[in-house]
């Protein structure tokens, strides 16, 4: 099983705020955040980093201007 973003986050993606920011997904790291945008791995991991080191805010997700989130896992909490 694959662990964790970063061992401890849950990747939440969520809808542009005029949309209300419902959450679209919800995955447990790269190789399923890779999956669901239907892209490489090493894609992934670099987007993801992006994402986490606030050098970049949002992603295209169905067409849409979308934030992600790093969520901690309850058990880190």
């Amino acid at each position: 099983m694959e662990k964790l973003y970063k061992n401890k986050y849950l990747i939440g993606i969520y809808a542009p705020v005029e949309e209300g920011e419902t959450l679209f997904a919800l995955v447990s790291n790269t190789k399923e955040f890779a999956e669901l945008m239907k892209i490489k791995r090493d894609n992934a991991s670099e987007i993801l980093r992006l994402l986490y080191n606030k050098k970049s805010r949002y992603i295209r997700f169905f067409g849409k201007m979308c934030t992600v989130e790093f969520i901690l896992d309850e058990e880190d909490e």
